[in-house]
């Protein structure tokens, strides 16, 4: 979640997971848990009017950025986006049983312009995608008890 992405595209992922449905929205829609489970985010703080400070470091650059975290307990579905509107996502949980689910996640990035100017190139689509592989990773650990967030590989820093 750098505060200014320089990637575009939209990139879609999905795990299913060994849990129930409710159990892992409780765990993904929770401010604090963020930094458990993003791999660029150290420090999430929920601010008023469903905003939310987040705090990291991404392509060896720390970032604090605001935004904005919805979550629709009803659908169990997140969403989220970044206040310049160059970023948004979704995480959605789709109940497989009683004791499964499907996490899906949907990213869209429009680049930043300014970004590009700075010469900062960001992140590769495949280090997205990683990114994104490594959340649900991350959440299926923690929601199974079997372990923690999965880091960010060395030499590959988003």
């Amino acid at each position: 979640m750098a505060d200014r992405p320089n990637v575009k595209g939209e990139f879609d992922e999905s795990m299913r997971i060994g849990a129930p449905a409710a159990r892992v929205f409780d765990f993904v829609s929770k401010v604090q848990n963020l930094p458990k489970y993003l791999p660029t985010t150290r420090n999430a703080v929920p601010e008023q009017g469903g905003r939310v400070r987040v705090q990291g470091q991404a392509e060896g650059r720390a970032y604090d950025a605001d935004g904005y975290l919805r979550a629709d307990r009803e659908h169990l579905r997140l969403e989220w986006g970044a206040d310049e509107r160059h970023y948004k996502g979704s995480l959605e949980v789709m109940p497989r049983g009683k004791q499964a689910s499907e996490v899906r996640v949907h990213l869209s990035f429009s680049g930043d312009e300014s970004a590009r100017n700075e010469g900062n190139d960001g992140p590769s689509p495949e280090q997205v995608k990683e990114g994104i592989r490594d959340a649900l990773r991350s959440i299926e650990n923690h929601v199974t008890g079997r372990g923690g967030k999965v880091e960010p590989r060395a030499g590959s820093e988003r």
